[in-house]
């Protein structure tokens, strides 16, 4: 694994730039990304560009040994910009214009800002396209992060109505699928429809997940038109986009496949459960389609926006750099190298203070020595954005999410010493022995063939609670589930958990959500409820045969069950 930082010479006094530079490349950086806020000073005024200050940026950097990472400044357009054109700003949900100078406040959907965004990343990359130091191209910075995927102006109300015609032949159509006859939801054209705004009780499910894919193709697109700008221009490069690992506001694997390159921020003091951070490490090389996985921002330090904001141990920076070598991330960079004076995140660590000395995130980057590559993965595991937006539209309980669902599987993977890779439902897999899809909600095509093709291969397939009881529309499935599966296993009860349940023999708690079985002919009872509830003696777990494969139905959804259920088929 090679190691950046995340730098703004804009932000410095320029006689201090060459000290910075060496001071990188002495402590073992390789790469060091620029620029992805830097639009007011790339462009001043309309027309009125200012590049001889990044050409000698890159100039010291390149001076040093250090290769670039270039980001496109389109997260954070210039308040002249937002004066002279403000229909680029996006609309709160209450209809507030969101104002200017902050960060993601623009509507991704606006003409007027997929026009700017192109006009600045076209003369972006012609002035530095084939720069030999440029290697590598950064687009946008963490799209869809507070939410900013979704705008509620009317041009996205105009947009979504005319993305629901496309998808749907007639307002029928529309109807059938969402099943709007419930609450006289019934629309009389497609024109009716309104972006889900606050209202006095829950939108139709339907609608709210139609909502989500749209927004999600609004980004992709706008982000697709930058991509194909860099890459016309500098083919030999690199391109990706970096997503807040924590996040799931866009279809990110759509976005990476652009660019081959999984790119994630990774920030631990994020989360509550540690056990999430691996899971972001296999996610960013799954992303992609290529195995590739960079972690654009590292956390280096305490930072600035979590809750409590504590310390970092001494050793622990070294540690999140040595988990992720040893996860096949390809590229690190910290965020960020100094301090800063001014602005939001003054009390976000870098690996310099604010003064320029050298911090406890310099030293443990200094000497760092990357862990072999790890060994290939034999485990799959189905992560998919639309169960996410999915799970989260309905979690049938206040404090459960798809994630959450997701990373207790994957954690238990990890404990046990084995690899895996989280992919998408087209990946194939030839090379793995094992496919678990830990929550997967809604039974697409893709996912339902991706199975079919698992068990023809002879895998053993793991389903998690909850697996394919829902529509491709958010509806409840009108058959047996899991759809297309419910002959091998199937799921009788779905319950949102509060009681004391166990899984035994293995006396284990089974978690928030308990699907309770009923195996088919050939299945097998590995597992039952216990804990003296109304549960006990109910299936938990089951193995069915399939050919030479086996199907695998797991009721419970907590790590220790998934650890013992896992450790009990080897």
């Amino acid at each position: 694994m090679q190691l950046g930082v995340c730098y703004y010479p804009e932000h410095w006094p320029e006689q201090r730039w060459e000290l910075d530079a060496e001071l990188m490349a002495q402590i073992g950086l390789t790469h060091v990304r620029i620029g992805e806020f830097a639009w007011a000073a790339y462009e001043p005024a309309r027309g009125r560009f200012d590049w001889a200050w990044l050409d000698r940026a890159i100039d010291v950097l390149a001076g040093a040994g250090l290769r670039v990472v270039l980001g496109t400044p389109t997260a954070t357009p210039p308040i002249w910009l937002a004066l002279e054109r403000p229909e680029i700003l996006a609309v709160t949900e209450e209809g507030r214009r969101r104002p200017y100078g902050t960060r993601r406040h623009t509507c991704p959907t606006s003409v007027a800002y997929r026009e700017e965004s192109q006009r600045i990343v076209t003369a972006l990359v012609d002035r530095y396209g084939g720069h030999p130091a440029v290697v590598a191209w950064q687009v946008d910075n963490e799209p869809g992060n507070h939410d900013s995927a979704r705008c509620w102006c009317d041009a996205c109300e105009r947009a979504f109505t005319a993305w629901l015609a496309a998808r749907y032949a007639s307002v029928d159509e529309l109807n059938a699928a969402w099943g709007t006859v419930f609450w006289s939801q019934v629309y009389p054209s497609v024109d009716a429809v309104r972006l889900p705004r606050s209202a006095p009780t829950a939108h139709n499910p339907s609608l709210l997940l139609a909502h989500r894919r749209f927004a999600s193709d609004q980004v992709v697109t706008a982000l697709a038109e930058q991509y194909e700008i860099i890459r016309t221009t500098a083919p030999q490069a690199d391109i990706t986009t970096n997503f807040y690992a924590g996040d799931a506001f866009v279809d990110y694997r759509k976005v990476a496949m652009l660019g081959g390159i999984g790119a994630i921020d990774s920030y631990p003091h994020g989360v509550t459960d540690p056990a999430e951070v691996r899971f972001w490490h296999d996610l960013a090389r799954g992303l992609g389609g290529t195995g590739r996985g960079w972690i654009m921002e590292q956390q280096p330090g305490a930072i600035n926006w979590t809750e409590l904001n504590p310390p970092v141990p001494d050793g622990q920076v070294a540690l999140w750099l040595e988990d992720a070598a040893a996860d096949g991330i390809e590229l690190t960079l910290l965020f960020r190298w100094r301090a800063a004076l001014t602005g939001g995140e003054q009390y976000h660590t870098g690996l310099l203070r604010h003064d320029g000395s050298k911090d406890r995130g310099f030293h443990e980057v200094n000497g760092f020595v990357s862990p072999a590559p790890p060994a290939p993965a034999d485990v799959a595991l189905l992560y998919d954005y639309e169960d996410a937006w999915a799970v989260d539209i309905e979690p049938h309980r206040h404090d459960l999410t798809h994630r959450k669902l997701v990373v207790a599987a994957h954690a238990a993977l990890r404990k046990s010493g084995r690899r895996v890779d989280v992919v998408g439902p087209d990946t194939a897999l030839d090379r793995y022995r094992w496919l678990l899809l830990p929550g997967a909600q809604v039974a697409t095509p893709a996912k339902t063939h991706m199975v079919e093709r698992a068990l023809a291969a002879g895998l053993t397939v793991v389903l998690g609670p909850r697996t394919f009881t829902r529509t491709v529309e958010n509806t409840a499935a009108p058959d047996p589930v899991p759809v297309g599966l419910a002959r091998l296993a199937r799921v009788i009860e779905g319950l949102s958990q509060t009681l004391p349940v166990t899984v035994e023999p293995f006396g284990v708690a089974a978690g928030p959500w308990t699907d309770v079985l009923e195996p088919g002919p050939d299945g097998e009872v590995l597992a039952t409820y216990g804990g003296g509830t109304h549960l006990d003696g109910a299936a938990a777990v089951v193995r069915t045969p399939v050919g030479t494969g086996s199907l695998v139905s797991m009721g419970a959804s907590s790590t220790p069950a998934w650890a013992a259920m896992l450790d009990a088929l080897n």
